[in-house]
């Protein structure tokens, strides 16, 4: 039997990426479950909590879901990819996910 392997695209990093900003509850955290549709259907679902840095171009004392995130750190995470056929191995990086998460300045 030949191991299918799901190779993730710029795309997929991307709405992933997306999905968590969209989802941030606090500006310098995140904690939960992201799932988007990939290639052929497939569920790719993200579980993560991470700690992202923020600049703060203004001196304020809070941050602001509009500053720059300009790293992150995760506590923990895990990702899987789901077809028809069940779970699917994959190439998931969790460094190459960071640059799609970082603000270019």
């Amino acid at each position: 039997m030949e191991m299918k392997i799901y190779k993730l695209s710029d795309e997929d990093y991307e709405a992933i990426a997306t999905e968590i900003k969209g989802r941030l509850t606090t500006p310098c955290y995140f904690t939960g479950v992201i799932e988007v549709i990939g290639r052929e259907d497939t569920i790719l679902r993200l579980t993560a909590s991470l700690i992202l840095y923020r600049r703060r171009p203004d001196g304020r004392s809070n941050y602001a879901q509009t500053d720059s995130i300009y790293d992150i750190s995760a506590v923990w995470w895990d990702f899987v990819c789901e077809g028809e056929e069940g779970v699917i191995w994959d190439d998931f990086d969790f460094e190459r996910f960071r640059e799609f998460l970082i603000d270019e300045e």
